[in-house]
């Protein structure tokens, strides 16, 4: 396991030894426990703002798509003609 040096501010250190004493951890075990936890929160946060991108981009594709659609339209009913047409009646592809 590498071994780091890291500065702290005074009262951030006595908060660390506090907690690792309450916790009957090291100050080295809780840094890494602590940095570990936000790492994983880090790279959570980026994969939720992925994920958002991602069904925004969809939504938006969607959008376009219903604008195509005339008003009135049974779009449930224009669905349906179009998979029994690629699926036949029963609706199984085979």
């Amino acid at each position: 396991m590498a071994k780091v040096n890291v500065s702290l501010p005074d009262e951030l250190l006595k908060d660390v030894d506090a907690l690792a004493e309450e916790l009957n951890r090291s100050r080295s075990g809780l840094v890494q426990e602590a940095t570990a936890h936000y790492v994983a929160d880090v790279r959570e946060q980026r994969a939720i703002a992925r994920r958002r991108v991602e069904i925004e981009g969809a939504m938006a594709e969607a959008r376009k798509l219903a604008s195509l659609v005339p008003d009135g339209e049974d779009t449930t009913a224009s669905i349906r003609r179009d998979r029994d047409g690629d699926y036949g009646s029963s609706g199984s592809h085979e």
